[in-house]
């Protein structure tokens, strides 16, 4: 292969890449569609137009593979040896089956290395000629009979080998009144070819009278090969095989009746068309868009299908779901004082990482008291002694680590949701579930029990959803109350008592003339008093500034933004299985790298 050819073949790699990922993301799709009953299907297609794509990738730079089949005294062999310049290169005669194995003709036999290794060594004979020499970028096959007396030991060979062709040649005999039968027996095995070069020969056309072959015949046939098949056929030759042997060997009471022959049409198609490194490319890269372009639309048909029904099932589930979403914020805004004293907790140990001097070291003995006394409320608020004892330790140990408002009733709030969201269900849900039958979901969507959340899943959300909410109102309140002006306002008196008594002190210590202790009582009795009155000022700026309504009510509405805007919690299952379904109706449609 040479550079341009090896360009243009990496290149056509890579668009095949591209149409197996459009391949496996519809079928993760479908995956998530388990109730859909025509996923399954859609799947198992998929799943087989990927395989067969893989096949052509792993292939690529093999030369392409023309297998030529047909009935019992068709002229396979015959065709062959025409084709090849050489009479007996592939046997023919009168005996049933002529040939027992598939024949290969090939310039080399290193070309047919990976026929081999796919059909076995004992099942293929390669055969060279002197017309070989032509066949730079193409192999040819005669396969064995599939309908002869060997027809079970000969029919996976011949469907392995067309699986592995790029070009399938279908031949028929002009002097067989059961062309048509033969056409739907040969309908099994053209559904495994995986390409698009699909040709058709009618043989022997020489035994006909020709008026008949092309007003009667021929119409006929190409009639009936567009409805048996579900693959496009991209032409009829007729021709004599035979007429193109060195011998042919005619029956001197029966020579041919006519001279109207598409030999050289169909072998300039072979040697010509398909006999170049370009057409190889192309071929197999139209193959793998037709198996693409197959899956996409089999899977557009069936969502379009039931595309209006679900559509309006999808519209109820979402009502149903924003109402239930709304039942299941609002249980978050309950004035338990279990949560007053959580918020208060956690928003004085942000203020103690943020405050410095004085005052901050008593909000930091603030937080530690409130963080305890937290933990002992805790142990006599529920019934497990030993657990929350521990748990009052780990209070103790780890103040960082005192847990949100929202964890101590996670549970009764995601009990409050469901139940809400299950009554909302129970006026909706048995019209809902009749329009998903109507467009093919199983009947088990009729059960109530299938339409609920994830119990642990909505916990979860919610306990997310509401401990970032306040996270944030925490973290704003935090910055408001503890800026520098601020802090230096309130620590501002202590610091200057400091200042004064420490000046007074030194000054008295200089002169020899020391205080006794009750002045140094007093003193600190007077920093302690002015301390703790600054401390009970920003008290009061806290619980008006940031007071635990004003917080909670801060989160919540921000909760329920978010829950509007985003739905990011967790809902209906079976909503989210018509949705899967509804969006790779939608990727299917969409135009691919193709």
């Amino acid at each position: 292969m040479n550079p341009a050819s090896r360009q243009a073949a990496l290149a056509a790699l890579g668009r095949i890449e591209g149409y197996k990922t459009d391949i496996e993301w519809t079928m993760d799709a479908l995956e998530a569609a388990p109730l859909w009953r025509p996923a399954a299907i859609l799947r198992k297609q998929a799943a087989e137009a990927l395989h067969m794509i893989s096949d052509l990738a792993e292939r690529f730079e093999r030369k392409l593979v023309i297998t030529i089949v047909g009935p019992c005294g068709a002229g396979k062999s015959t065709l062959l040896n025409a084709l090849s310049g050489v009479d007996d290169l592939s046997e023919s005669g009168l005996d049933r089956p002529t040939t027992r194995r598939p024949v290969v003709l090939c310039r080399d036999r290193s070309d047919a290395l990976q026929l081999i290794e796919k059909l076995g060594d004992d099942n293929v004979r390669i055969r060279h000629s002197r017309e070989a020499a032509a066949l730079d970028h193409i192999l040819l096959i005669d396969t064995p009979d599939i309908d002869s007396t060997e027809q079970a030991r000969h029919a996976p060979i011949v469907r392995e080998a067309i699986a592995l062709s790029d070009v399938l040649l279908c031949l028929f005999d002009s002097e067989n009144p059961k062309r048509r039968d033969y056409i739907d027996f040969l309908a099994p095995y053209v559904q495994v070819f995986s390409g698009e070069s699909l040709l058709c020969v009618l043989n022997k056309c020489d035994r006909q009278d020709e008026e008949e072959l092309k007003e009667t015949i021929l119409p006929e046939l190409s009639h009936h090969l567009d409805g048996a098949w579900d693959k496009p056929v991209r032409g009829v030759l007729c021709l004599s095989a035979r007429r193109h042997l060195d011998d042919p060997r005619w029956d001197p009471k029966a020579p041919p009746k006519h001279d109207f022959d598409q030999f050289e049409a169909l072998r300039n198609e072979i040697f010509g068309a398909f006999n170049s490194a370009g057409h190889i490319i192309d071929r197999r890269l139209e193959n793998a868009r037709s198996l693409r372009e197959y899956v996409l639309t089999e899977i557009r048909c069936q969502v379009e299908r039931d595309g209006e029904g679900l559509l309006s099932a999808m519209k109820r589930i979402r009502e149903a779901e924003a109402v239930a979403a709304d039942s299941a914020v609002d249980t978050l805004r309950s004035d338990d004082p279990r949560r007053m004293l959580g918020v208060n907790v956690l928003l004085y140990q942000k203020l103690a990482q943020r405050w410095l001097g004085p005052v901050g070291w008593i909000i930091a003995v603030w937080a530690r008291a409130l963080t305890f006394g937290a933990g002992v409320a805790a142990m006599f608020r529920f019934g497990r002694p030993i657990t929350q004892v521990l748990g009052m330790g780990r209070y103790g140990r780890h103040s960082g680590e005192t847990g949100s408002a929202a964890d101590a009733e996670k549970g009764e709030r995601v009990d409050t949701a469901l139940r809400d969201y299950r009554k909302t269900l129970l006026r909706e849900w048995p019209d809902i579930s009749d329009a998903l039958i109507r467009s093919r979901f199983d009947k088990s969507v009729r059960r109530i029990e299938e339409a609920l959340p994830d119990r642990e899943a909505l916990g979860d959300e919610l306990a997310t959803l509401w401990n970032d909410a306040l996270e944030e109102a925490l973290e704003s309140a935090a910055r408001k109350l503890s800026g520098l002006g601020l802090q230096f306002l309130f620590n501002l008196p202590v610091l200057a008592l400091i200042a004064y008594v420490g000046w007074m002190t030194t000054e008295s210590f200089l002169r020899e003339a020391y205080f006794t202790g009750d002045f140094f009582l007093h003193a600190f009795l007077t920093m302690g008093l002015i301390l703790f009155l600054c401390f009970f000022l920003y008290q009061i700026i806290v619980r008006v500034v940031a007071g635990t309504e004003r917080l909670t009510g801060q989160a919540f509405e921000a909760v329920k933004e978010q829950a509007a805007a985003e739905r990011t919690m967790p809902m209906n299952p079976i909503g989210e299985q018509v949705e899967a379904v509804l969006g790779v109706g939608a990727l299917s449609a969409e135009p691919g790298s193709g």
